[in-house]
């Protein structure tokens, strides 16, 4: 890790604007054309790996290992959906999360995210020796 590491407490956001690659209707035949949970959690993952990853070395990257999401509204195309994560406990390596999630007229979702700081090269080496 980075000398100053992340604090409890803080946040990070991310956005997307809701495009055909975020629909439902891609996942699940017959649901309608709009933002995936799917979608919504690969948002919540992007946004804290990226904001993590400004307190890693060159040597390390990030992993999420658990996802807890509650997508309580619709946003259909077009529209933008926000999502802010923040810091509730780090335990290096491990760093927990909740977030919250709203699109331009209400909150669409809320839940909890971990992430742990890995060494890339360990990683790979475990990856390859599935492989």
């Amino acid at each position: 890790m980075a000398d100053q590491g992340p604090s409890v407490g803080d946040e990070a956001t991310g956005s997307v604007v809701v495009a055909p690659e975020h629909f439902a209707s891609r996942i699940v035949a017959g649901t309608p054309d709009v933002f995936s949970t799917a979608a919504l959690g690969a948002l919540v993952e992007r946004t804290a790996a990226e904001w993590l990853h400004g307190f890693t070395g060159p040597e390390q990257m990030t992993v999420g290992t658990r996802i807890a999401i509650e997508h309580t509204a619709a946003t259909p195309e077009g529209k933008r959906v926000t999502v802010t994560v923040r810091l509730e406990a780090a335990e290096p390596p491990r760093y927990d999360f909740s977030w919250t999630a709203q699109d331009e007229a209400e909150p669409v979702g809320s839940g909890t995210h971990q992430r742990f700081v890995l060494e890339r090269e360990r990683f790979m080496r475990r990856l390859d020796r599935k492989r």
